[in-house]
């Protein structure tokens, strides 16, 4: 047939040899009518699944996921009152035991002594006399640096170590005694100077310990007065 003909008539479509594959399963699908199976338990499709239901029949042992996790079947409860202070245990910032106080106590007093050292040996840098009737910025300069890195160095450390030895004197008294109070910082005080000086003889040991008593009791006063 001509593409521009006028004849009306369609041509007819061409004849196939052989059926396809696909037409056996449609045919199948066709002929045959499927029913579903009754459940065993109505029970069962009326509910739906929860976790569990899943877990009630494996046999699951929370111990065997790690040997090491110590995981116990009963409930756990959390000890609010363990990290608790001890009475009369208050401080500038708040700390739930004694290795908070204890790194507390010997950061603050370091940088302490660090800062009071470096003012002292400006000063000390700026009035010592270099030997010379008019020093130049850079002797002058080298003497401050001197002084103050001499002075910073030997307050920080001297301050952190006695701050060190106070808190460890002062947290075992606390512990055993179960408070805080101004008696227990003053023997803490007292211990902490006598084994500062401990190898410069007696009477160094009675000074030191003197001192650090009239400290611990006048840090531990105004705690008591202001916090």
């Amino acid at each position: 047939m001509w593409p521009f003909s006028s004849s009306s008539e369609r041509a007819a479509p061409p004849a196939t040899a052989d059926v396809p594959a696909s037409n056996d399963a449609t045919e199948y699908l066709r002929t045959h009518s499927f029913e579903k199976s009754a459940p065993a338990d109505a029970a069962t499709h009326q509910e739906a699944p929860t976790a569990a239901g899943l877990l009630r029949n494996t046999a699951l042992d929370p111990a065997k996921l790690h040997p090491f996790a110590n995981i116990k079947d009963d409930l756990e409860y959390l000890d609010f009152d363990e990290g608790k202070p001890i009475e009369g245990g208050k401080t500038l910032i708040h700390t739930n035991n004694f290795t908070d106080a204890l790194c507390y106590g010997t950061g603050t007093t370091y940088a302490g002594g660090l800062a009071l050292g470096a003012l002292v040996g400006l000063r000390e840098g700026m009035t010592r006399p270099l030997g010379v009737d008019s020093p130049t910025f850079r002797l002058r300069m080298n003497a401050i640096l001197n002084q103050v890195s001499r002075r910073g160095s030997l307050l920080s450390n001297s301050g952190g170590v006695l701050a060190m030895t106070y808190n460890i004197f002062d947290g075992t008294i606390d512990y055993y005694r179960g408070k805080h109070d101004i008696w227990g910082s003053v023997a803490a005080g007292a211990l902490t100077g006598a084994l500062f000086r401990c190898t410069a003889g007696m009477r160094s040991m009675l000074v030191s310990s003197t001192i650090m008593m009239g400290v611990a009791a006048t840090w531990t006063a105004c705690k008591q007065s202001f916090l």
